[in-house]
């Protein structure tokens, strides 16, 4: 061979680095959010957050808003999106389906599941629930209707019938519009919503608390950008900008999250008799 073969060999070698660097460099990671709200608030809360990762990163991320909560659901069991912020017991089906790795959650606030009636209603007590139609998100939102209806069910002996209303804003309009006498839902959400709604709504049940929803992602998923974008949210609480962007996604307080010590033991509650995969 040559020299000039040679050369020319070298150079597709080089040229053949080069383009798989590019094409890594363009990647662009799906991030998608469990729709408990409506997919203009998902982006407006959002879409901040991702730009600045974007910016601190150079990585390339994609919002992508599912319609409904079992859309969503449909979705990280096929492993579309990259990266997902999902309910604790989505996170057990996520990890067994397709080995998503929980890295951030809220450490301010634990999840309490919630059951309101409205504000003028004369219902002040879960039993006087029985036989009534209840709203609740989706069937496998987990505190706010997963753990919710094997409790009202299963501890507290009620008959009712549920309504799947997609996501919690809906749960909530529903009772208040008198569709439904109560809705399933959780503290968060509630605190999210306009003013207007907070005040014509009251609690009347609460659940055990369990660690929040995390923020997940798929194995495939370099480690280098998943302990990046880690990093990058831990360092962002206390600060300024921090709180501007954390506050909106419900990650006030970013800490690492802990599969085995915090979401794995929810199989132990055996809710799989109440999950519905559609």
């Amino acid at each position: 061979m040559n020299a000039k073969s040679v050369n020319f060999l070298i150079l597709i070698v080089i040229l053949q680095i080069f383009v798989g660097q590019s094409q890594a460099t363009d990647k662009t990671f799906v991030w998608s959010v469990v729709p408990q709200f409506t997919g203009t608030a998902v982006h407006r809360d959002w879409t901040p957050l991702i730009l600045y990762l974007e910016e601190k990163t150079g990585e390339k991320f994609k919002l992508r808003i599912y319609d409904s909560i079992p859309d969503f659901e449909h979705g990280f069991l096929k492993g579309e999106p990259d990266i997902a912020y999902m309910n604790p017991y989505h996170a057990v089906m996520a990890k067994k389906a397709q080995g998503y790795t929980p890295i951030i959650r809220n450490g301010k606030r634990l999840l309490t599941g919630i059951i309101v009636v409205r504000k003028d209603s004369s219902i002040t007590n879960i039993h006087q629930l029985a036989d009534s139609k209840v709203s609740f998100p989706s069937p496998n939102a987990f505190a706010a209707s997963l753990y919710m209806r094997a409790l009202l069910r299963e501890k507290e002996k009620i008959e009712f019938t549920p309504v799947f209303a997609g996501t919690h804003s809906n749960a909530y309009r529903q009772t208040l519009v008198g569709q439904t006498v109560a809705s399933g839902a959780v503290k968060r959400t509630l605190s999210k919503e306009p003013i207007e709604v907070q005040n014509n709504l009251k609690i009347i049940y609460t659940t055990p608390s369990f660690p929040s929803h995390p923020l997940v992602v798929h194995p495939r998923v370099a480690i280098a950008v998943k302990n990046t974008i880690q990093t990058i949210l831990l360092k962002l609480h206390g600060t300024k900008q921090g709180k501007k962007l954390l506050n909106p996604v419900l990650l006030a307080k970013p800490v690492k999250a802990n599969y085995v010590e915090e979401y794995l033991p929810l199989k132990s509650l055996n809710l799989e008799t109440y999950l519905v995969v559609q």
